[in-house]
């Protein structure tokens, strides 16, 4: 399976995202991704470990600026 198709098979699901140079990560429901790894994210929050740092809402993530994505 190649890594866009198990992105998608993701989404309506929550996942938990790295970026590159954060230290935080950040958590919401996958609601689109494209081409480019460029995600969607609904309820998305910046957490560290599992405590939640702040709520972002809804965010558009860059594809390369994405290290890892994980189902939460």
């Amino acid at each position: 399976m190649l890594p866009n198709q198990m992105v998608k098979s993701l989404l309506g699901k929550m996942i938990r995202v790295e970026m590159k140079g954060e230290e935080h990560e950040l958590v919401g429901r996958l609601e689109g991704v494209d081409e480019y790894m460029n995600l969607f994210l609904t309820n998305a929050m910046e957490c560290k470990g599992n405590e939640k740092i702040r709520n972002l809402g809804e965010i558009i993530l860059r594809g390369n600026n994405v290290v890892l994505i994980r189902p939460e």
